[in-house]
């Protein structure tokens, strides 16, 4: 593929308004394991005995929560993106030392409760996975109550407002319907929601269906093919098939499309095998970059602040996903889980990398 455009307008690029994220953060465990039927095999010998030690894992602390992991991505790009968030004193202080020192904590609000996840990341049937056991803290009941003056002030005049994390929130459609009500008075702001894996949320999805995106407040919907099939399944009256074709990955733009047309609105996709832009019938696509993984968890994160920050450029559709895949798959393969600079994307567009063999095979059949 010829990246020349996108290379030539990330050496110079112009300064673009800041965006803002909300509304979680998380501290995140990892714990990275070789085998997942292994590791089932581990648990049960030790649960037999009545308990013990399972040793030989590869376990490190980094900060988590879509809003925050979005927002240190994009910091590392270079963009000065603001967050709101919600934790407890505790929290706060560990924010400090695990996120950049750069980031503006002003909107830090420190009367809830910390909200942590055990991310289990494995192999499974030749693909990388994870697993995460969450608990919400207070991620789980922010509302746009929660804001204070100065959080409606620097939302009204950010190019982009993006909602995150939805899975974890039982206030999160109201919440969307009221933030993105309120940021399409200004005009000029962008809104852009990721639902996350509505799996153990599955109530969210009506209201948010009915209320936020059917109204037209939406204007980007970042989304994984899991996502996307729980909207499927909102939207054809809670018909499972639609579920299972989250295990086809030949029918995931098929589904895309249904969904877009359904809403009115554009999804920004994004897979392990091919990331693309769905505008009801219209479909620009590219396969992801292929690279081994280190990390899975986050990986979202990462494409959603490529994903922003090319919105914010204003860049071409098909320049856009190719930078998100750029910052998704640098990061997935850095084994300390570090977001990519604009240099290191730049580094690796010059260095001809490998597109997914499956993405093209995938893509060439849409």
């Amino acid at each position: 593929m010829d990246y020349a455009r996108l290379i030539s307008l990330l050496e110079n690029p112009p300064i673009v308004p800041y965006p803002v994220i909300l509304p979680d953060f998380f501290v995140d465990h990892f714990v990275i394991l070789p085998s997942y039927t292994g590791f089932l095999k581990s648990l049960d010998i030790l649960a037999k005995q009545g308990g013990g030690n399972l040793t030989g894992t590869e376990q490190f602390i980094r900060r988590g929560g879509n809003c925050v992991n979005t927002t240190s991505a994009l910091h590392a790009l270079g963009v000065d993106a603001q967050m709101i968030i919600t934790t407890d004193e505790y929290g706060a202080l560990l924010l400090k030392v695990l996120a950049s020192p750069n980031i503006d904590m002003n909107h830090v609000h420190r009367d809830g409760r910390l909200s942590t996840t055990v991310s289990i990341e494995t192999e499974f049937e030749g693909r990388r996975i994870n697993m995460m056991i969450s608990d919400s803290g207070s991620a789980a009941a922010f509302g746009f109550d929660d804001l204070t003056l100065a959080d409606l002030e620097l939302i009204r005049k950010s190019g982009l407002v993006a909602l995150v994390n939805l899975n974890h929130n039982h206030k999160g459609a109201q919440l969307a319907h009221d933030l993105f009500e309120m940021a399409k008075e200004t005009q000029t702001t962008i809104t852009f929601m990721d639902i996350g894996d509505p799996s153990s949320n599955s109530e969210l999805l009506t209201p948010l269906v009915k209320d936020v995106l059917h109204e037209g407040l939406v204007d980007i919907l970042g989304a994984n093919e899991n996502e996307i099939c729980w909207l499927a399944w909102e939207l054809k009256g809670k018909n499972e098939r639609w579920r299972h074709h989250v295990s086809n990955p030949k029918e995931w733009i098929h589904v895309a499309k249904m969904v877009s047309h359904e809403l009115g609105i554009t999804i920004d996709l994004h897979t392990q095998h091919f990331s693309a832009i769905v505008d009801d019938d219209n479909v620009i696509s590219t396969p992801s970059f292929q690279r081994e993984s280190k990390v899975v968890c986050g990986a979202g994160d990462a494409w959603n602040a490529g994903d922003i920050y090319g919105h914010l450029l204003n860049l071409p559709p098909l320049d856009r996903i190719i930078l998100a895949n750029a910052v998704a798959i640098l990061y997935v393969s850095s084994p300390t889980a570090t977001h990519p600079s604009r240099q290191d994307i730049l580094t690796f567009l010059r260095s001809n990398p490998a597109l997914s063999i499956d993405g093209k095979k995938l893509l060439m059949h849409q």
